[in-house]
């Protein structure tokens, strides 16, 4: 921090006293959707800023954690507008909500901004990468603990003269010591003369003089020691040993806040190490330590297993088995079931995808309407992953929301619905889906839907009629060829009755060429139906067909007479 001298700036109103109680960073905070949005982007941050200073730029986790930082804080300027966190000792404020909060000196970003005599820090919509990155830069300076006399934070703020960042500072004196020391008791400074302070039992003081001598021998180390030595702090020794701490600090009973603000930084360090297999051990060890809180044990896991932590566990490198990430996420919090779903909508076909799937299954079996509101609000090829997904976890569920799935513009998913509509009795209810995806524009959904409705039977024909009607201009061969087999299996009794109506004969000029006056695809409609139900009538109305049929219907009539297939050509 800089020496002591006047800042230039508005002067702040006081800050309100921090609450009690202590609580690291990772809470969640703020109640409403922008004061949510804003600890996400805040907290992000943060834990940029610390790996930003702690390693490399260029590691991989520290540029999804950059990135991280980056769509955080676009999502809440893009979605509530200008952010806007008044600075208090210990907290950042948006409005009356509490959206960060951090009593570790060592750790909160609120202390470091409050010191330097930052009161306030504005993030307007279109904030560019150049200056968020700078923004980063700077308090990651400042997070690094070292002291520059020239520059302090304010100074470095206003030299990157944002556009679209701004801040609010007072004018004052920053003390050189951040604790000053208390007063002595009694008052003045002859009380104090006049008072012996002894030092308490545990004081350092130094060693006594001791009047023996012993003379000093040499001893050559053995290599084998010197290696154990190095041992001790070497890359490979350093992350186990973090973890082991961690268990240590975690055995208190219950854990306090600090323990878990722990465990998330050495989480971190592992995550850039990329020692996957001890975040797992970490997360276990974490999860033992909490099975008598279950709340807390949800928020932790929650903190625990945020996006960048998921994105390094199902990384196709990891090598870590699909069977024991399913049993470890089987029971996660909703927060981390949702980042999971956002890993399987935007990896529809990675290398990943597989494992995603397998993972968010088993998480949502036990709540399948999590997922289906998910579904609901879904667009575009997400709404198809999560529909199949749901299939997968609760048929039941699926199928209540088979309407919204056949009203989507996807035909996939259409094909889906249909699928799903295949396995129930056709009902009213039934009847209006199917009477939509009738209507679809897509060849492949009309043909599949065909045999679907015609599972309704006699209710289902005049649906069925009401389609060959309509379409008996535009129809294709194959789907002539469907919707006649469809009216015969709803009903051959009324798809005879009907077929004799569509296959009417019409006399030529003179009396002469008596022909059948149906459009071709009726005809061939017809054709189709018929071999199906067979008999007299059937017969005979074939025979109809194949002396009088359209010049491509007739000898396909005649087929069918002697029991081939009812195709043209």
């Amino acid at each position: 921090m800089g020496s002591p001298g006047a800042r230039a700036g508005g002067v702040s109103a006081e800050p309100a006293a921090p609450s009690e109680g202590g609580g690291g960073e990772e809470r969640r905070l703020g109640g409403s959707p922008h004061a949510a949005a804003a600890n996400a982007a805040v907290l992000a941050l943060t834990r940029a800023a610390r790996s930003f200073t702690l390693y490399d730029p260029a590691n991989r986790v520290v540029r999804t954690l950059i990135s991280d930082y980056r769509d955080k804080i676009e999502k809440v300027l893009s979605g509530f507008g200008s952010l806007v966190l008044e600075v208090h000792p210990f907290e950042l404020l948006l409005g009356k909500e509490i959206v960060y909060v951090e009593k570790d000196r060592e750790r909160s970003l609120a202390f470091r901004l409050f010191r330097d005599g930052v009161r306030q820090i504005a993030f307007q919509p279109g904030a560019s990468w150049t200056e968020l990155l700078t923004l980063l830069q700077i308090l990651s300076i400042r997070f690094s603990g070292v002291r520059q006399q020239e520059d302090d934070l304010v100074t470095l703020l206003r030299k990157a003269d944002f556009a679209h960042i701004s801040t609010r500072a007072i004018e004052g004196f920053v003390p050189e010591e951040e604790d000053a020391e208390p007063p002595l008791e009694g008052g003045g400074a002859g009380h104090a003369q006049r008072q012996r302070r002894e030092p308490p039992g545990e004081w350092d003081v130094p060693l006594p003089l001791f009047r023996e001598t012993v003379p000093l021998r040499h001893r050559v180390v053995p290599p084998a020691l010197v290696e154990e030595l190095r041992g001790e702090e070497s890359a490979e020794s350093l992350p186990v040993e973090a973890v082991q701490a961690v268990v240590e600090v975690l055995g208190g009973a219950p854990p306090d806040e600090r323990a878990l603000a722990f465990a998330l930084e050495v989480r971190d360090f592992l995550l850039v190490e990329r020692r996957v297999g001890l975040v797992l051990d970490l997360l276990t060890a974490a999860g033992r330590a909490l099975a008598q809180d279950p709340a807390g044990a949800s928020r932790f896991l929650a903190s625990y297993l945020d996006l960048p932590t998921l994105k390094v566990l199902l990384a196709p490198d990891s090598r870590v088995p699909a069977a024991q990430l399913v049993q470890l996420l089987a029971d996660a919090p909703i927060e981390t079931q949702s980042l999971l779903l956002d890993l399987l909508t935007e990896e529809t076909d990675g290398a990943r995808a597989e494992m995603l799937h397998t993972i968010v299954a088993a998480a949502f079996r036990r709540t399948p309407e999590q997922l289906a509101e998910r579904f609901l609000r879904a667009q575009g090829p997400a709404g198809l992953t999560l529909y199949r997904l749901l299939v997968e976890v609760d048929p039941g569920t699926a199928l209540r929301h088979v309407e919204n799935a056949a009203q989507r513009p996807d035909p996939k998913l259409q094909l889906e619905a249909l699928a799903q509509l295949a396995t129930v009795p056709v009902g009213l209810e039934t009847a209006r889906v199917l009477r939509r995806l009738l209507d679809s524009p897509d060849a492949d959904v009309r043909l599949a839907a065909l045999p679907v409705t015609a599972r309704g039977g006699e209710r289902a024909f005049p649906l069925l009629r009401a389609y060959a009607e309509k379409r008996a201009e535009a129809m294709t061969d194959q789907e002539a060829e469907a919707v006649g087999q469809a009216l015969a299996q709803a009903s051959a009794r009324s798809a005879l009755g009907l077929f004799d109506a569509w296959l009417a004969v019409r006399s030529g000029w003179l009396g002469r060429g008596a022909r059948v006056s149906a459009l071709l695809p009726l005809q061939l409609a017809s054709v189709a139906g018929l071999r199906l139900i067979r008999g007299p009538q059937a017969a005979a109305l074939l025979e109809r067909l194949a002396r009088g049929g359209h010049a491509l219907v007739a000898p396909v009539a005649a087929n069918a007479l002697r029991g081939g297939s009812v195709r043209r050509g």
